[in-house]
């Protein structure tokens, strides 16, 4: 047994409103748009997708509450209302909270029950990485970061890196070197 603990509640709580304030602005008009997502938006969501399906199979259900509060978090910060990403997070959101999900489904025009939809597949084009956020090391310490391709030579890389401006400053300086890591 456990002692029954509030904290959980207000938790809960906060998420919930934060999701819905994806729908609505402060005045409370419907902000959802039928603009196309971004790549962004895309890699976030399909992130969740997969995540969300995987854990409901092995009954991980706490974890997904984690990965629904970091996809959240990604897609506020990319400032996203496009129904094209919020349609999934509610039928992903539905069986973990079923009543807020059917409310946001019928407001998104649905007349079936969101419990009838069909989970949102995963797309694994989505979430394939194509850059790289290299560190850039002078005398030792790293200085910046610089985003590049992958797949680009080490030639290729240093020339992008000694073009920087930020490079610039430090560039008279005797040792230079970056490290060549993937993730």
């Amino acid at each position: 047994s456990k002692p029954w603990d509030t904290k959980g509640i207000d938790g809960v709580n906060r998420f919930l409103k934060k999701f819905w304030r994806m729908f609505w602005n402060r005045e409370g008009n419907w902000v959802v748009s039928d603009e196309k997502a971004a790549p962004a938006e895309l890699k976030a969501l399909h992130k969740l997708i997969n995540k969300v399906g995987t854990d409901i199979e092995n009954f991980s259900f706490n974890t997904s509450v984690s990965a629904f509060m970091i996809a959240l978090n990604e897609l506020q910060d990319l400032k996203c209302c496009k129904r094209e990403i919020l349609e999934p997070l509610v039928i992903l959101l539905s069986p973990f909270a079923p009543h807020i999900s059917e409310e946001l489904w019928s407001l998104l025009g649905h007349t079936e029950s969101v419990s009838t939809a069909s989970f949102p597949e995963y797309v694994e084009a989505y979430t394939v990485e194509n850059t790289f956020e290299y560190p850039v090391s002078f005398n030792g310490k790293m200085r910046f970061k610089k985003e590049l391709p992958l797949g680009i030579s080490n030639a290729e890389i240093e020339a992008a890196v000694l073009a920087d401006p930020a490079a610039q400053k430090h560039r008279s300086h005797v040792h230079f070197s970056f490290i060549l890591t993937y993730s």
